[in-house]
């Protein structure tokens, strides 16, 4: 597939999830509302704004590595095309994990559920890499150390994501601040996305 028109489809679909997060707001109906009311329904919305924060990092630090890592990308064949069309399906999911997890953040549930759908992304993004990695899809240009580096970065937020859910059956809490703490762990660049040299070149 030529890169170009890859890249737009993958860029076209996490744009709609994004606008699909702010979809998670529905207010209840209201009949004759007065200001106070509205202002307590409005507030009692809390939950679903921290879980669109966070979905809103967890959707945006996926398209920023995923477009830091096919700018070294040379080729895409049939593989990549198939991995990366499980990713983003994951990806269009992460906005009804985010409803499911702001309108009930205290149950098991809802944070195992949400937890379940970061995995199941963290998962095909893994496998998206390391075929990438193994069928030499990256340009000569690349060192292994670069790769390798990229690969353990991915396989520590694969393992947190899947520790996280599995906490969320007994302390959905817990399992919330597990879900922050990758977020923070990919804004630190790391591997390809750390790679300014390279970056440069390729751009």
């Amino acid at each position: 597939m030529n890169k170009t028109r890859f890249e737009a489809f993958s860029d076209g679909v996490f744009a709609f999830a994004f606008t699909l997060l702010a979809l998670g707001f529905v207010l209840p109906e209201l009949h004759a509302p007065s200001n106070r009311e509205l202002s307590t329904a409005l507030l009692r919305l809390w939950p679903n704004l921290i879980a669109y924060f966070l979905s809103f990092s967890v959707i945006g630090i996926m398209w920023q590595n995923h477009h830091a890592l096919f700018r070294l990308v040379q080729r895409v064949d049939r593989k990549t095309v198939f991995w990366n069309l499980l990713l983003l399906a994951g990806a269009v999911l992460i906005p009804f994990a985010t409803t499911t997890l702001g309108s009930y953040p205290t149950l098991s549930a809802s944070a195992f559920f949400y937890g379940a759908v970061l995995s199941l992304c963290a998962t095909f993004y893994n496998l998206l890499l390391l075929h990438l990695a193994h069928s030499n899809a990256f340009v000569p240009e690349v060192p292994q150390t670069t790769i390798a580096s990229t690969i353990r970065g991915y396989r520590i937020g694969w393992l947190v994501y899947v520790g996280a859910t599995l906490v969320a059956l007994v302390l959905p809490i817990v399992s919330f601040a597990a879900y922050l703490l990758v977020v923070v762990y990919f804004l630190v660049p790391r591997g390809a996305d750390s790679d300014t040299h390279i970056s440069a070149r390729h751009w």
